[in-house]
């Protein structure tokens, strides 16, 4: 007798001290980014000290959630279940894509909601807060402005 297995979990993210303010922010629809209170760095990905000066005088900072497309792929073949199921029901492959904020720091997110056609190096996009599949939890994602 064969099991029906259930859809693959969507990965989250390992939260740590370090990043936890960010998860919550994300949480509460709030994009945050650090700002280093001694030399005004801001910086993206959390640490646990200023890339800069090294300070460990860290504060947190709401972004616009505005940016522009610095860099980005179609990933058509994903390695993780879950990518795959989405683009065998989907048709489309996930773009991935590195987003210069407002602010001057870049992250690493999906775009989502559009064709992969209309995405340039460029493009302006804005932060959506996305539910993922499954989990009470979000993800910071982009969509095209």
């Amino acid at each position: 007798m064969s099991q029906v297995k259930s859809p693959p979990a969507w990965p989250l993210p390992h939260v740590i001290d370090v990043d936890r303010e960010f998860w919550d922010g994300v949480q509460q629809d709030k994009l945050l980014i650090q700002k280093c209170r001694e030399c005004g760095r801001l910086q993206f990905f959390p640490r646990p000290a200023c890339g800069g000066c090294f300070s460990g005088n860290l504060a947190w900072q709401e972004s616009a959630g505005r940016g522009t497309v610095y860099s980005f792929t179609l990933v058509r073949v994903p390695r993780h279940p879950s990518f795959r199921k989405y683009v065998e029901e989907s048709g489309q492959p996930v773009i991935f894509a590195e987003i210069e904020l407002a602010e001057g720091v870049r992250m690493m997110s999906q775009i989502v909601d559009c064709r992969p056609e209309d995405v340039q190096l460029g493009a302006q996009v804005r932060v959506t807060f996305a539910p993922v599949p499954g989990a009470e939890f979000k993800l910071p994602k982009f969509r095209l402005a």
